[in-house]
């Protein structure tokens, strides 16, 4: 086991690229972070920005849709910090398209990566979160609130996220919960779905936009009580 000693340590998934890589980076001047995506590589990278391996960052190829690989972040994370502090649930998948136009595979899909799978974790995670006082953060989606046409099932699923929130706020009280909602991000995924003839990038927010409001969150210097969610857009 390294030696987090009194260091919070932040497993953060999606890590490997966009807003879980800039929420990692952040998280990485508190402590260590246990990067979690699909791909090594990129999370190597991430780790690569962040300082030193084994000692500052862990790098975990995970599907947490996956049971065993939800199982195998949480026993690994405490095998190699020996706690947990933060948990930032952003690992997500978009399909743009008309809920009438998706499939029934599509749907469910979304349903399990963007909602069931953060839920799971989120329940293997809470009893070591109880133990530290800790957080957890969601990354949703302002399509949760104001669907773009084509996000509005996507937004469906972010809206889950929010009921976490309330729901760890309701029943853990020594758990922090909150929901993060971006508006547009300039990010892979974004322009998946929208080109930037159509939302130039001085029109839409940088990752680390999010990552500066999930660190405010994680420090405790924002005024909104637990369970509660905010949407950060462009001004």
């Amino acid at each position: 086991m390294s030696n987090a000693s009194d260091r919070p340590v932040s497993i953060v998934t999606g890590a490997g690229s966009g807003i879980g890589r800039a929420i990692a980076l952040r998280l990485a001047k508190l402590g260590p972070v246990v990067l979690v995506g699909r791909r090594g590589k990129p999370l190597r990278e991430t780790g690569a920005l962040i300082g030193e391996e084994e000692r500052d960052w862990l790098a975990i190829a995970a599907d947490i849709s996956e049971e065993d690989d939800r199982e195998c972040v949480i026993e690994s994370t405490l095998e190699h910090f020996g706690r947990i502090d933060h948990l930032i649930n952003n690992a997500a998948i978009g399909t743009c398209a008309p809920l009438g136009e998706l499939t029934e595979s599509q749907i469910e899909q979304l349903v399990r990566i963007n909602l069931t799978a953060p839920l799971l974790l989120t329940r293997l995670a809470l009893p070591h979160l109880s133990k530290q006082n800790g957080c957890v953060i969601s990354i949703g989606s302002r399509a949760a609130i104001d669907p773009f046409p084509g996000l509005g099932t996507y937004g469906c699923t972010k809206s889950g996220l929010e009921g976490l929130a309330r729901s760890i706020a309701a029943e853990y009280s020594g758990v922090r919960a909150f929901t993060v909602h971006p508006g547009a991000v300039e990010t892979a995924m974004l322009r998946s779905i929208v080109s930037a003839d159509d939302l130039p990038s001085d029109q839409v927010l940088v990752p680390d936009d999010i990552a500066l409001a999930v660190e405010s969150f994680v420090l405790g210097k924002r005024p909104e009580p637990s369970g509660a969610s905010i949407v950060v857009a462009k001004d």
